[in-house]
């Protein structure tokens, strides 16, 4: 009996010894298992941070270019804006220039040949006094030559002369009425000169012609605006003078709102010389 007991515990034993055996090898090849599956999430995570630090590399790199390229593209734009600028100034200008010739009667008034010898579209000429603004921006000048000798009066009735032709807006910017002569003086030297409303004009282009008021040539009514021609006879030494930048030419003041011109204004423009 002793025998068989003893017989019967160590079957036991060696069976629980296979079953620890069976668990032990069930745990190791479980655990290797999970080993593995842990080294592959472990190179899946490693992969997908890979392809983060690609992606997010890409989107830098990218934003980097769309950066630049929206610099260039401003650079461009601003550069464009630049030329366009320039240019609709450069038309702005061409367009208010004068492109051709004055108006005016001078060889069929002298009997003479003329010849445009300067152009100035840019004079910088202006008065604003008293509700008045006045602006010359553009003149000419021309010879006069082969003039019948004793002909021409406002030559002195020299057979060679000069003629300045300009182009002045008047305009009344208050609400009464104002009176200005609308002239201008050009001083040589110890002569001066005062300009002209008709002489050398067509009638179409005098001052006169444009006026709200047909029997006061410098009446303004509030508001009232003109832009016509005027002109100036010189001799050769005046012009002379003026080549070498010893005349001046000036708008003169004298506004007033009394039609006998008291309490007239002083003022005049800045003097100009033909530079």
């Amino acid at each position: 009996m002793l025998t068989a007991c003893g017989n019967s515990d160590s079957e036991k034993i060696k069976e629980n010894i296979k079953t620890l055996e069976k668990q032990q090898a069930e745990a190791k090849k479980e655990y290797k298992a999970l080993k593995e599956q842990n080294k592959q999430k472990n190179k899946e995570i490693q992969n997908k941070q890979q392809a983060l630090a690609k992606l997010k590399k890409a989107k830098e790199e990218a934003l980097k270019k769309q950066i630049a390229e929206e610099e260039k593209q401003k650079a461009e734009a601003e550069k464009r804006q630049a030329e366009e600028t320039k240019k609709a100034a450069a038309q702005a200008k061409t367009a208010s220039a004068v492109k051709a010739v004055m108006p005016n009667t001078i060889e069929a008034s002298t009997n003479g040949t003329t010849k445009l010898v300067m152009k100035k579209d840019d004079v910088p000429l202006k008065l604003d006094d008293s509700g008045m603004k006045v602006d010359i921006g553009q003149l000419q000048i021309f010879n006069v030559k082969d003039m019948p000798e004793g002909q021409v009066l406002l030559f002195d009735g020299a057979t060679e002369g000069y003629v300045i032709i300009y182009q002045v807006t008047a305009e009344n910017t208050s609400d009464q009425t104002l009176y200005y002569n609308n002239n201008t003086k050009l001083t040589a030297g110890d002569h001066t000169k005062f300009s002209d409303f008709a002489s050398f004009i067509p009638s179409d282009y005098q001052e006169m012609s444009m006026k709200k008021s047909r029997t006061n040539f410098n009446e303004y009514s509030p508001h009232e605006k003109t832009t016509s021609y005027k002109s100036l006879a010189i001799s050769t030494d005046d012009y002379d003078q003026l080549k070498a930048g010893q005349a001046t030419l000036v708008i003169q003041g004298g506004i007033s709102a009394d039609k006998l011109f008291r309490d007239k204004s002083g003022t005049t423009s800045e003097p100009y010389a033909f530079k």
